[in-house]
């Protein structure tokens, strides 16, 4: 018997995961001057997600965290294969005994044997199960604490987010800013394009300069 193999997908924050869309064409080389009239702009949220600090520093905290669950579940699970394995190896000794001795052992030997083999069976049947659903509950825990650490660095990165937008909007006086790649936006002058300048400032305000 042997345990079906467990993993949890090492993966980075949920809304880091944006492809892009038309809008994630390579046009962040695109320098144009932001019309000092225009009352809209737009961010490639995937864009500041993967190039700011604090986007690069969540990413890299997930990744850490996932690698160890990854680690404690294979190893978790080589436990649980090595106790099935040990319980394996004596039934097939038992068997093998069993086989050899047929015709030399006494008729209450033989079936004290019998009576043991059937025992072994059915102990590594339960420990194969038990273990089974054991490791199911391990991996689940171990996803739910990635996804948990996901749901934080997504609570903190909005809450640093929103104020640096408020800003950015009154600085130059907006009355929308749009997100490029999530559906709702499928075409934009690059001029109107604020993501450097959203990076640029968050990445001011982690490092402590104005």
């Amino acid at each position: 018997m042997r345990l079906k193999r467990f993993k949890i997908i090492t993966s980075i924050i949920g809304f880091m995961m944006i492809t892009g869309s038309a809008m994630a064409q390579d046009v962040s080389s695109q320098a144009s001057s932001f019309p000092s009239d225009s009352r809209f702009a737009y961010v490639e949220i995937f864009r500041v997600l993967s190039e700011s600090t604090d986007g690069q520093a969540a990413n890299v905290r997930v990744q850490e965290l996932s690698e160890q669950k990854v680690a404690e579940i294979e190893a978790k699970n080589a436990e649980m294969e090595e106790r099935i394995t040990s319980l394996d190896t004596q039934l097939e000794e038992q068997q093998l005994r069993l086989q050899q001795g047929q015709n030399v052992m006494s008729a209450e030997a033989r079936l004290n044997l019998q009576r043991e083999i059937s025992r072994l069976q059915i102990e590594a049947q339960r420990t194969s199960q038990d273990s089974q659903a054991e490791m199911e509950r391990f991996t689940q825990d171990a996803e739910a604490e990635v996804q948990a650490l996901q749901q934080q660095l997504q609570i903190e990165f909005q809450q640093k987010l929103g104020p640096v937008l408020d800003q950015i909007a009154l600085d130059k006086q907006l009355a929308f800013i749009f997100s490029a790649g999530e559906g709702g936006l499928i075409w934009a002058d690059q001029a109107l394009n604020i993501t450097q300048e959203l990076i640029d400032t968050l990445n001011q305000i982690e490092a402590g300069t104005p």
